[in-house]
């Protein structure tokens, strides 16, 4: 079984992110006079709920979308997965309640036994109720660079990507010269990824970034928009709005630089930023070609349901996803959300045909899956070998070895591995270049 620390924060993140109100309620009463305010007593109850394990009672204070979004059952394991890895909660401070739109929010630090969490908790002031509740641990230590970086061979140049009113930040390395250079997007997987992907103590892309870069290959990668915006985005959030549209600004505005060969520009996209490269290359227009690196293939409840039954996920949460995941094949959206996500969101995703895009692209298309993924599974690669059979420029191929993260690893792969810091490996980072080297340009925009 899977260490639950490994895990847990993508759940919490997921699920309690997109929780926001979404109908009225009735007015909270007037508080007292000279009472503190309903935030801070509101903060207190829940934390004193959760260190006592009275789930009920922590449940009493969400609003109703957050009861849809967190049920009571995944609260009481999420909560004692947590607890599983950092030990029993001690003590909790938070600082005075700040205004965010409608809504109190307060940010904190959760101290447990065997660590610290970092948490906000917003607060509905109209109704007195939790409209959201997030948890995240510690940033990991700054990972060492990549034995094949080459930190002399390129710079760093700090920049923002996209248009208001979601400016998103992001960093270019460009190697040492003058150029022009070829150039990548880097495009992550779901969730609210920063610039780098990191995830656990790894930084996928700064290791694939940087590595590229040290072989004379520059590369924009960007803080995700879900990962700055979640709250301004709310609960309607597209496949459009979270992936698309932002990168194929970043494409634009890489091309428009000096810098670049904006002929040789080329996406790659991780898990989800992998099924849709090809449309953001489609979309972007004058792209070279792409790099899939662990596409999905299958629809997104399949996977959900085939990783929660590979991490022997409690049967109860099986039984919800695998209700909810029949009404979205019929093409229905079930009440409330699914992992934090509408049902409309899934639908979206569902209707993304990565092969039916790379095939309009007409590119070089290079797919690329771990041997040792339990996340993407080698039936999603079988889609692409399938799809791509015959297309000109179109590899599929599984490296030995290697995780969903493109980490060298042995034995059963679980979320574990993720904690423990280490790199992209070597051998696909060349793989890459060599293909991107090998391949034409696109014709002059």
């Amino acid at each position: 079984m899977a260490s639950p620390r490994s895990h847990l924060p993508l759940l919490l993140v997921l699920a309690m992110a997109l929780a926001a109100p979404v109908m009225a309620a009735p007015a909270a009463s007037p508080p007292a006079p000279n009472a503190p305010p309903v935030s801070i007593v509101k903060t207190d109850a829940l934390m004193k709920a959760l260190k006592a394990g009275n789930y009920t009672a922590a449940e009493a204070l969400f609003d109703e979308r957050m009861k849809a979004a967190v049920p009571m059952d995944q609260l009481r394991g999420s909560w004692e997965q947590l607890e599983a890895a950092l030990g029993p909660l001690v003590s909790w401070t938070f600082e005075a309640p700040t205004k965010a739109q409608s809504m109190e929010q307060r940010m904190g630090s959760l101290r447990f036994e065997h660590g610290e969490a970092k948490a906000m908790i917003v607060i509905d002031p109209k109704t007195g109720l939790v409209a959201g509740f997030f948890i995240r641990p510690p940033a990991p230590p700054a990972a060492e660079h990549a034995s094949y970086v080459d930190t002399t061979a390129f710079r760093s140049v700090d920049l923002k990507v996209g248009t208001d009113p979601y400016l998103l930040g992001a960093t270019l390395t460009l190697p040492t010269g003058n150029g022009p250079f070829p150039a990548v997007v880097l495009v992550h997987g779901s969730g609210p990824q920063d610039r780098d992907e990191t995830v656990g103590g790894n930084r996928v892309f700064r290791d694939l970034a940087e590595g590229l870069s040290s072989k004379g290959v520059a590369v924009l990668r960007y803080d995700k928009r879900t990962k700055l915006y979640a709250a301004k985005m709310g609960t309607n959030t597209s496949i459009d709005d979270e992936v698309i549209l932002d990168a194929v600004t970043a494409v634009h505005q890489l091309a428009a630089r000096p810098e670049i060969d904006s002929n040789r520009i080329w996406i790659i996209g991780h898990s989800l930023g992998g099924l849709l490269a090809p449309e953001i290359a489609v979309r972007a227009g004058g792209v070279a070609g792409a790099v899939l690196l662990a596409p999905p293939g299958r629809p997104p409840w399949d996977i959900v349901l085939a990783q929660m039954r590979y991490l022997e996920a409690p049967p109860d949460q099986i039984a919800d996803i695998e209700k909810k995941a029949a009404l979205l094949r019929q093409g229905k959206e079930p009440e409330g959300t699914m992992l934090g996500a509408s049902g409309a969101y899934w639908l979206d995703w569902s209707k993304r045909d990565g092969v039916a895009m790379a095939k309009k692209l007409g590119k070089p298309i290079l797919v690329l899956r771990g041997e040792r993924d339990f996340q993407v599974a080698d039936e999603d690669l079988a889609t692409w070998r399938v799809g791509l059979e015959g297309q000109k420029g179109a590899v599929v191929q599984t490296v030995p070895h290697l995780n969903h993260l493109f980490i060298r690893g042995e034995g059963k792969p679980s979320p574990a591995e993720y904690e423990n810091p280490d790199h992209m490996d070597a051998s696909v980072i060349e793989m890459i270049r060599r293909f991107m080297t090998a391949a034409p340009a696109a014709p002059g925009r």
